[in-house]
């Protein structure tokens, strides 16, 4: 129910409400939203104060408006700049979200042929694999796998990766982070394997993000990056 005597007017407090409860997945990505009707009742005011409050969380991306359907919930998207070197903990701080990762497993491998033609390995060289997931406000953008080269990052622990940025694990451990990189972006049909790990619908349509990083000119990282493409769009300025 709103204040009535309050400084915050009453669509606001509307729309505060209905944030809270999306962001805290009361109302989770896909869902319909109470009727205008039920909306007035809930929060005791009128049609005018919920018309604006809606109007305001559709305007920021939070909901949709299905003609004939009703109100439902989507996520904000999230747009990345493919045209400077960037990193996703710091791109994410600066679109205002929660950066976080979900470390799921490190192993030390025999890389496959992929991965040796994008690092230039040789033939015997093993390679680290770091798989996480990585999060905006909770949410799961990403899914990462991270190759790199054993000889660069020898005896890489679990433990370095508190705080699950990867690239100040490997600034404070071992003193280099990458300063390029080089992407392809592609559409993909999200695996079953890797649906239940994002948790999304298996089939799922999503971007698959390729990424070498370098330091100068020496190439350090590999990374296999599955986007969630309903939330997290590329953009690229051209000139």
């Amino acid at each position: 129910m709103v204040i009535k005597k309050s400084d915050q007017k009453a669509y606001v407090q509307v729309r505060n409400d209905i944030l809270y409860k999306i962001k805290n997945d009361i109302y989770k990505i896909g869902d319909q939203l109470p009727t205008n009707m039920q909306l007035c009742e809930i929060y005791d005011v009128s049609r005018i104060t919920i018309n604006r409050a809606l109007y305001e969380l559709e305007k920021d991306g939070y909901i949709e408006k299905h003609q004939g359907k009703g109100v439902f919930v989507v996520f904000k998207e999230i747009k990345q700049s493919i045209n400077s070197f960037y990193t996703f903990t710091e791109e994410i701080k600066k679109m205002g979200y929660i950066p976080a990762s979900i470390f799921l497993s490190l192993n030390l491998i025999e890389p496959k042929e992929e991965v040796i033609n994008a690092l230039d390995l040789d033939k015997n060289e093993k390679v680290y694999l770091i798989e996480r997931l990585r999060l905006a406000d909770d949410k799961i953008m990403a899914f990462d796998r991270s190759y790199i080269p054993e000889r660069l990052i020898p005896n890489f622990q679990k433990t370095m990766l508190t705080g699950g940025s990867l690239y100040n694990a490997l600034r404070d451990n071992y003193g280099f982070v990458p300063n390029r990189s080089e992407e392809t972006v592609e559409a993909i049909i999200i695996s079953d394997e890797d649906a239940l790990k994002m948790k999304v619908k298996q089939g799922n349509p999503m971007l698959l993000v390729k990424r070498v990083s370098y330091l100068d000119n020496e190439k350090i990282e590999f990374n296999y990056r599955i986007v969630n493409s309903e939330i997290f769009k590329y953009k690229m300025s051209l000139k």
